[in-house]
């Protein structure tokens, strides 16, 4: 794949009419849901609520059994007792209800805001699931950690991170829900997934922050902030700050959002140099891991 790091039913959305967010029942999906409500009053957008059963809770488990060279001796098991069919059937049952309530619950809230509210509940694997609902809306916005928050993980393979990294629309990961949208921190790198990040903001955020702070965030010693960039975004009415046009660390500027009061951070899917992160683990995937304030995702 080129640096454009463009894929199938990727775009750079230019009116955010929609928003779509992921919700488990988790405290973190709550969080983004409010946070969804802010974002969506702000711009005055439809809103639309996803609960994905998780089918790999509520599948028969199959058991396979093979030789390690030979695949026609392979044999698969399905268990044999019969009330254990009940038992799933059971668990995805009582799942569908819960994630009910969990709609509910944010039909309710968002209501209460008098938003436009849309809700779904799907079955299958939450990413893929979430990936397709997206489809048609124009952001999707979730929780940094799910229902599985309290085990530690320290790997890429969340389903927070599978969205990030397969979603065809701008994902906003939620630590915590910020009250504000005043202060947003620009991570740039010089791909061109970080000039669609620039586009997106400038024409379906532009209006919404008082203050866009952009830090040169880059390995490559040949990446510099073109002054073009900085007049696009004066052009469009952005009130951009550059307080050091010199590279800075990721980690100078995860410490120090609390100091400049930042409320979201804004980074390109993929760097130039896409397959080695891929491998290694991207910038974005740093940031969605570490951040404490939402880091939106653009393609």
């Amino acid at each position: 794949m080129s640096e454009s790091g463009s894929r199938a039913g990727c775009e750079v959305i230019d009116v955010i009419e929609q928003l779509a967010v992921g919700i488990d029942g988790s405290h973190a999906s709550f969080e983004a849901l409010d946070q969804a409500i802010m974002v969506a009053k702000r711009l005055q957008s439809a809103l639309k609520c996803v609960f994905v059963v998780d089918s790999r809770k509520t599948q028969v488990p199959i058991v396979y059994s093979g030789g390690a060279f030979d695949i026609s001796t392979e044999r698969i098991y399905l268990p044999l007792d019969p009330n254990l069919r009940e038992y799933y059937g059971k668990i995805a049952e009582d799942l569908r209800e819960f994630g009910a309530n969990c709609l509910r619950f944010c039909a309710k809230r968002a209501g209460d805001s008098d938003l436009k509210i849309t809700t779904i509940v799907r079955e299958g694997y939450p990413a893929a699931e979430l990936c397709e609902e997206c489809r048609s809306a124009d952001i999707l916005i979730v929780g940094q950690k799910g229902e599985n928050a309290h085990y530690k993980r320290s790997i890429v393979g969340s389903t927070t991170e599978d969205l990030v990294r397969t979603s065809p629309r701008p994902v906003q990961v939620v630590p915590v829900h910020r009250e504000s949208l005043d202060r947003v921190m620009f991570v740039y790198d010089g791909s061109r997934t970080a000039e669609n990040a620039l586009r997106f903001y400038v024409n379906a955020l532009g209006n919404v922050a008082r203050s866009f702070e952009v830090a040169l965030v880059s390995d490559d010693q040949s990446v510099a902030l073109p002054d073009e960039e900085i007049e696009f975004l004066k052009q469009h009415g952005v009130p951009v700050e550059l307080p050091n046009r010199d590279r800075v660390s990721l980690d100078s500027v995860l410490q120090g959002i609390e100091t400049r009061g930042t409320d979201m951070i804004l980074v390109g899917a993929y760097g130039r140099k896409k397959m080695l992160e891929l491998i290694l683990g991207s910038t974005a995937s740093r940031l969605i891991r570490r951040s404490t304030v939402p880091v939106l995702v653009v393609y």
